[in-house]
């Protein structure tokens, strides 16, 4: 076998093995905890596939079976820097650490502005945690990749990022007091109905029971008085971690 021979055998491995690991780090499912079938994670990358190119965003699903003591939220950001930047539109992971059962969604600095952290996030959290939780993994993550997309939509429609305070209704909360002022009137009604032995007094007077006190002396003692201080609780945050990641975590 010549040298060029040879030479040409492993440059054409080398080109398969790039190839193979520029695939791997294109894939938007990394399932290192082997948490899904094949079929399952075949359709998840359809349907991320879907939502990347409708919205022109990058959408990652991170398994892993240890954290090995390192922090989510870094762990996560890292992630998204290094395997999922450079979405048009923004970058959004979520990890999962097994053995630990922690959660984490990392957001970069363009779709932080999208899903923010106080009310996109949360929004997202309660809608695949409940799955997560009962170990519906495959579910957890379908819903996931859904309600990214439905915040993504909400963005483009609306022009301003999902919050769930725009939902209140006004004329709802007015409909709800008047229904529980009616409640309660009925129910008061009801009950003075059902008290025969009580009437009304023209005066104070009826309501006292004449000699029951006699009062002859009085007078205050002060013996002591406590005080007690205690320090001003400092503010802490659940958020992505520091810098521009926003999204935020917890245990499932």
């Amino acid at each position: 076998m010549t040298r060029t021979r040879i030479s040409t055998m492993l440059l054409t491995l080398l080109t398969c093995l790039l190839l193979t690991f520029s695939t791997a780090l294109a894939a938007s499912v990394h399932d290192g905890a082997k948490l899904l079938k094949d079929d399952q994670k075949a359709a998840l990358e359809q349907k991320i596939q879907q939502v990347e190119a409708a919205h022109q965003v990058k959408i990652g699903i991170v398994t892993m079976k240890s954290l090995k003591g390192a922090s989510p939220a870094q762990t996560a950001n890292t992630i998204l820097d290094k395997q999922y930047a450079g979405g048009k539109n923004g970058s959004i992971v979520l990890l999962l650490a097994m053995d630990s059962r922690d959660f984490h969604v990392s957001t970069d600095s363009t779709m932080r502005q999208i899903i923010t952290d106080d009310g996109g996030f949360p929004h997202l959290r309660e809608a695949f945690l409940p799955a997560l939780k009962e170990n519906h993994y495959y579910q957890a993550f379908d819903t996931y990749v859904a309600t990214t997309d439905e915040l993504l939509a909400y963005y483009e429609k609306e022009g301003e990022p999902f919050d769930p305070a725009n939902q209140f209704s006004p004329l709802a909360l007015v409909i709800a007091i008047l229904l529980g002022v009616l409640a309660a009137l009925g129910v008061k009604s009801g009950l003075e109905s059902m008290m025969s032995n009580v009437a009304y007094a023209p005066s104070a007077d009826a309501y006292l029971k004449n000699d029951s006190v006699d009062i002859t002396e009085s007078n205050d003692l002060f013996l002591y008085t406590t005080e007690t201080r205690r320090p001003k609780p400092k503010k802490s945050s659940s958020g992505g971690g520091g810098g521009s990641h926003g999204g935020g975590g917890g245990k499932f």
